[in-house]
């Protein structure tokens, strides 16, 4: 039934056809107009619904793990019942009969199903298209012009657009599955996945149409890629005249509106240098970006690889990693904010210039020359609300840059297919910190007896709470009772504290407490329970006893407001879920016993999918 209206709802009327029969109108997406404001209704109507053709799709509302609950999203108009947090959705994307890819978006109140809609009419610069399709999601507080919360919760929800904000969610990002490779051999393309979209048929614009598609595709093949190629094709499946693929070459008044090496990219926050406006600290890896090198342009097929752009990518993990083999990372959130992205601070594997055979184990990025993280930064990771570990999903995820032009829609018979082909990579080999089945669970580190850590290092932001910590066996009086000790912390201006600390475990022999950091107008109050600083004041906590004796210190900043406005010049580049990275829903907390963090672990598995 669903699909019979469909059918009555986007196909052509008699009286339509006629009056298009005579012009060869262009290829409008349905959708909705940038300038719209947002209509509340009930039951909630995706914003932007109608464009992605939804017959072959299964739209299942889910829990935070995916698993469907008894909710509804009806395809035939758009409209599902109301969402609460912890809600989410799985778009199932049905190719030739196989559930082939899947579709993830954000969680309620971010975003909502069924994770692809249309704006049109937006007004951008740099001679991008005032069109997109983009995934359904709404601004924060931040990214909202109103300035005011536009998540779907608040009485004025604000869908993102064309032109929102740098890193506001916007692309929508397609999971490859096992069923796109099954059947085929190393070194050959694999099977395709089609998403189809509805052309207005009442549209009767004479200029060709151009979307900018803001999109990521993802490895959950099982197995290592090395390149894909995107196809654009009439409603039939055959390539059309009508509908092409550009590259921005030569698109912006003659010039080009992305760099050769922004067309087909993992995270830049991961690798890429820094550019004093959206990244202002280099990659994580390295800081040359990392992707495949893309062919093909006002054409119907544009190719990715097997050519990359150079970075350490490969020597790192080989070539286009599947989910199985996805590396694990100790993530620190740097904000104070679950929705945000959290930074990489370390990683299970090995270093890229590393010779065959070495065993992998615990490193800092290449900014810290590879190193193997301390036991101090060990002790600040374990104690730390702050700090969790899981896998670096965005090592799987390629952000794609390019553009349809759709002509006329009577000869594309109102719908056209983009249609998305990995393929697979010779080489096979598990990376150093796997085998065949997938990665290998990292040997998690004993810490020495001796340092105290403070956190977050190295630099912390006024305002925040900042965790104080020892691992000390001498302090360990009294196995089945959890002991204290005491720390001296102190600030360069004046401020001194005393800090008595607490087992964490009955027996664990590691030791915290936490203060909070207050900035200060007059001098410092000593022993008021609190760290009175100004900006650029170093924090040092400092511990002794008979046999130990140590410090670490942490510096002062404040909050500035240089890029909360900066707009997204870049088609996010690679990352719309920012420059960090995200974790993948199975990910996990530390499991040994001074990583487990109780209060944290509730929070993780909503969060885990706003960073997604």
């Amino acid at each position: 039934m669903i699909k019979n209206n469909q059918k009555r709802i986007l196909g052509l009327s008699l009286i339509t056809a006629l009056l298009l029969g005579s012009s060869a109108y262009a290829g409008k997406i349905i959708g909705a107009n940038a300038a719209d404001p947002y209509v509340s209704t009930t039951p909630p109507t995706q914003s932007g619904f109608g464009g992605w053709d939804l017959t072959d799709v299964v739209v299942n509302m889910t829990d935070v793990d995916y698993n469907v609950i008894s909710k509804i999203f009806n395809t035939g108009d758009g409209t599902y019942d109301a969402m609460v947090v912890g809600d989410s959705f799985e778009s199932q994307i049905m190719t030739n009969g196989e559930h082939r890819g899947n579709l993830h978006g954000k969680d309620w109140p971010v975003g909502e199903p069924a994770g692809i809609k249309i704006v049109n009419g937006d007004s951008l610069n740099n001679g991008k298209p005032d069109n997109c399709i983009m995934t359904t999601s709404y601004l924060s507080e931040t990214d909202n012009p109103a300035g005011v919360n536009g998540y779907l919760d608040s009485a004025t929800p604000a869908p993102t657009i064309c032109s929102s904000a740098f890193q506001s969610h916007k692309r929508f990002k397609i999971n490859m599955l096992n069923a796109m490779v099954a059947g085929k051999n190393p070194g050959e393309y694999g099977n395709p996945v089609d998403v189809v979209f509805n052309l207005d048929p009442t549209d009767t614009n004479t200029a060709n149409v151009r979307y900018q598609v803001l999109q990521k595709i993802n490895n959950y093949s099982g197995v290592r890629l090395d390149g894909y190629k995107v196809e654009v094709l009439d409603a039939s499946g055959a390539v059309n005249s009508a509908v092409t693929l550009s590259l921005g070459l030569g698109e912006n008044d003659g010039s080009d509106i992305w760099s050769w090496d922004s067309m087909a990219t993992f995270s830049h926050g991961l690798w890429g240098a820094a550019d004093g406006d959206h990244f202002p600290t280099d990659g994580f890896f390295d800081i040359v970006a990392a992707g495949l090198k893309v062919s093909g342009h006002n054409t119907s097929v544009i190719t990715g690889g097997p050519d990359t752009l150079g970075s350490n990518y490969t020597a790192l993990f080989g070539y286009w990693l599947p989910s199985k083999w996805q590396p694990t990372g100790i993530f620190w959130d740097d904000d104070n904010d679950p929705l945000t992205d959290a930074a990489l601070v370390a990683f299970w594997g090995t270093a890229p210039d590393a010779a065959v055979g070495t065993a992998p184990s615990w490193h800092k990025g290449m900014v810290d020359n590879w190193a193997i993280p301390t036991d101090s930064e060990f002790l600040a990771w374990s104690t730390d609300p702050l700090y969790n570990m899981g896998e670096i999903e965005d090592t799987l995820n390629l952000g794609l840059n390019y553009i349809v032009n759709v002509g006329s829609n009577v000869l594309l018979a109102n719908k056209f297919i983009i249609r998305i082909t990995p393929h697979i990579a010779l080489d096979q080999t598990p990376p150093s910190y796997a085998d065949e089945n997938g990665s290998i669970d990292p040997e998690l580190p004993d810490i020495t007896d001796g340092p105290v850590a403070i956190s977050p290092t190295p630099t912390f932001i006024i305002g925040d709470i900042l965790t104080l910590s020892v691992k000390d066996e001498d302090q360990n009086m009294d196995p089945a009772v959890k002991d204290t000790t005491t720390v001296t912390v102190t600030t360069d201006t004046g401020d001194k504290e005393t800090v008595t600390l607490t087992e964490t475990e009955v027996d664990s022999a590691i030791f915290n407490a936490t203060i909070i950091s207050e900035i200060t107008t007059a001098s410092p109050i000593q022993g008021d329970a609190k760290m009175n600083v100004i900006k650029d004041s170093v924090v040092t906590v400092s511990y002794v006893d008979n046999t130990h004796s140590d410090t670490a210190s942490t510096l002062a900043t404040i909050v500035t407001d240089d890029t909360d406005d900066a707009v997204d010049s870049s088609g996010d580049l690679a990352s719309s879920g920012g420059g960090g990275c995200t974790y993948n829903p199975n990910s996990k907390s530390f499991d040994m016993m001074f990583f487990f963090i109780a209060a944290l672990g509730l929070l993780f598995p909503f969060r885990r999918r706003f960073l997604k």
